[in-house]
């Protein structure tokens, strides 16, 4: 079973988890990976273009790859604002948040949150959700949480739904000669990897495609994306790029 919003308040407050272990990793999967993860989520977003000023990260987490997004809006005067539990938030490294001039902390669960007239009134140039859509998927609807979302774009914007654990990617990947290997090299992980829910529970080709469809209903275009092979999870997940027009 996935974690849920309440499961990963409790990791948050675990005094013996590593930062990677509060959001839901163990350290092999993301310690050495996260600027590899950043260096993807910029090009993606373009947050290095000069119309991305105020960027969004809905589910944040602690690890070190929020810290290198507060750093980058920190060192280019960009607007940040950070969406997570107020345990997770409280978990970020505490200088990487005296040094940031433009961050705003908003604690709570995305959507259920009230965002001030500021904020509904600047919306965002970007906007990031990283290893987070599997788990509204399963709480609430992901339709309402990605109009959300694309309700805050400003004209333009670009929303990144990143790290999407597609099911049916995962077993077109194990079932390939690079995906059998795979698992015979990573012994450990492979019980993780097989863990078996029910069909109802996963993220598949259908609801991955019903996102590109609806949202390109919606006057939006949608891009299905390749994760670069430093990744750790590119042989299984993928991202969804959704700009607004």
């Amino acid at each position: 079973m996935e974690l849920t919003f309440d499961d990963f308040k409790d990791r948050a407050k675990d005094p013996n988890l590593s930062k990677w272990e509060k959001i839901g990793f163990p350290d092999s999967y993301r310690k050495e990976s996260e600027k590899f993860i950043f260096d993807d989520v910029v090009e993606k977003l373009k947050l290095n273009d000069t119309k991305a000023q105020n960027i969004l990260d809905i589910g944040c987490g602690c690890s070190t790859f929020v810290e290198l997004i507060i750093n980058f809006s920190n060192n280019q005067s960009k607007s940040l604002v950070l969406i997570d539990s107020e345990e997770m938030l409280a978990n970020i490294d505490a200088g990487a948040k005296l040094r940031s001039q433009n961050l705003t902390l908003i604690p709570g669960c995305f959507p259920d949150i009230e965002l001030n007239d500021e904020i509904l009134s600047n919306k965002f140039d970007a906007i990031l959700v990283y290893s987070v859509i599997q788990y509204p998927f399963l709480e609430g609807s992901i339709y309402s949480f990605i109009h959300k979302c694309v309700d805050l774009l400003n004209e333009g914007g670009r929303l990144l739904l990143g790290d999407i654990p597609n099911f049916s990617k995962r077993e077109r990947f194990l079932a390939s000669k690079s995906g059998q290997e795979f698992l015979d090299q990573n012994e450990v992980i492979s019980h993780n990897i097989l863990t078996d829910h029910r069909q109802s529970e996963r993220i598949d080709d259908s609801i991955i495609f019903s996102i590109l469809q609806r949202y390109r209903s919606f006057g939006c275009e949608t891009y299905l994306l390749e994760q670069a092979p430093e990744l750790p999870f590119s042989n299984r997940r993928e991202d969804i790029l959704i700009v607004k027009r």
